[in-house]
């Protein structure tokens, strides 16, 4: 490993700052479960290290005035995983953040980490874009809210201004009779990434029959985490059935963009987006009717 410097702000706005004045040389420390790595054994070179380890304002998992849920982007893996509030709040996000790597893993890493590494195959984020939430980003300017579907750009890209960081994450209340999914598949049941990864939140009608609303978020298939838009078309309004769900399925396999790697074909993935849409679909379906 190279050589670095070290910094442990306790401070947001000092955080921030040496961001902003180190630029590309600089990179935030969360959890260190991906940077570290990177560092190590991948020779990559990080002048400046920006612990975020200190700032209070990072921590916490809260239920709002209006409903909503506020999480810390320190919050880690485990706390996600494990808190109550997510749980009752948008199970699926509890799901995602059970896959991040083994539980050693999942003791260190955070949600913010996850986000911020804006790799395709994340399991926490799909989630936080299906569930409509926003990112609170502070820099020097100030803070500002970004939908967490629009942060990422690309593989690796944040829509970051220089020396901003995430701060933490609102989730909206959903509306009644709603059912959340995350499903992935992996070749190995543990400690692999997504080869595919379906993030579905339905709500019903309250003859809970019909399909109100519905989103449909892919990972590992696209250079982003991009909803299903046609799928989500193909759900609304209609009744809950097979063929509602295998019409959802095929929807969603057109609309992902994969690519064909060592660890599936293209093809290959379009056939399990179809697949896991189904089946992420039924059980928010069920959990959307266990709700009343």
């Amino acid at each position: 490993m190279r050589r670095f410097d070290y910094a442990a702000p306790t401070q947001v706005f000092e955080a921030c700052a040496l961001l902003a004045d180190r630029g590309d040389e600089a990179r935030v420390l969360a959890g260190g479960t991906d940077l570290i790595v990177q560092m190590r054994e991948r020779d990559r070179r990080v002048p400046l290290i920006v612990s975020l380890r200190n700032l209070a304002e990072l921590k916490g998992i809260s239920q709002n005035a209006d409903g909503s849920l506020t999480i810390g982007a320190m919050a880690t893996g485990n706390e996600v995983h494990h808190s109550a509030l997510v749980q009752n709040h948008a199970f699926f996000i509890s799901e995602g953040a059970e896959l991040l790597g083994s539980i050693q893993i999942r003791n260190r890493g955070t949600l913010g980490g996850n986000v911020g590494n804006a790799a395709p195959s994340a399991d926490a984020a799909p989630p936080l874009v299906a569930a409509n939430a926003t990112a609170c980003l502070v820099g020097a300017k100030g803070t500002r809210e970004v939908p967490v579907g629009d942060l990422m750009t690309g593989p690796g890209q944040l829509a970051l201004e220089p020396g901003e960081l995430i701060q933490s994450f609102n989730v909206p209340a959903a509306p009644a009779h709603t059912g959340t999914r995350y499903v992935r598949h992996v070749p190995r049941r543990e400690m692999d990434i997504a080869v595919v990864g379906i993030a579905a939140q339905v709500t019903l009608e309250d003859d809970l029959a019909t399909i109100k609303d519905a989103s449909v978020v892919l990972s590992a298939v696209a250079p982003t985490w991009p909803h299903a838009t046609t799928a989500e078309q193909a759900l609304r309004g209609q009744p809950v059935n097979d063929t509602t769900l295998a019409n959802a399925g095929e929807a969603a396999a057109a609309d992902s963009r994969p690519i064909s790697d060592v660890r599936a074909s293209a093809e290959y993935r379009r056939m399990m987006v179809d697949v896991y849409t189904r089946r992420a679909l039924a059980t928010a379906i069920e959990r959307a009717r266990a709700a009343v």
